[in-house]
């Protein structure tokens, strides 16, 4: 099972929960899930969890990149917020356009969680 959870929240509980559910989703037995088939893709204030300067759950992220989620923050958002590629947390990917990959993920049979 692919799965990719889209967040834009700007609040950092929203995005935390996101992150659990994703760890969630890692531990659940039924789901098979293998943690490379597991993806983040954050646009809007929902970059606020990739930068390390505003990152509140940094910790979280580091867990969820070593056990293979991928993690990709939007370059159009990050742009707005005058933040850049290397302000970005070890293991993130800056993508041109959240929007884009979160079509081309779906594109690849990804199936899509929209956190609250």
């Amino acid at each position: 099972m692919q799965t990719v959870f889209h967040v834009s929240s700007p609040e950092s509980d929203v995005r935390r929960h996101a992150m659990v559910n994703v760890t969630n989703l890692l531990e659940d037995d039924t789901t098979a899930a293998p943690d490379d088939d597991v993806a983040i893709v954050a646009n809007g204030a929902g970059v606020r969890m990739f930068v390390a300067s505003t990152a509140a759950n940094g910790e979280l992220v580091a867990s969820l990149v070593e056990r293979g989620v991928e993690c990709f923050a939007c370059g159009a958002s990050l742009a707005k917020m005058n933040a850049i590629t290397a302000d970005l947390l070890p293991g993130v990917e800056r993508v041109q356009s959240g929007v884009g990959a979160l079509a081309r993920l779906q594109d690849e049979g990804y199936g899509y969680v929209k956190a609250p």
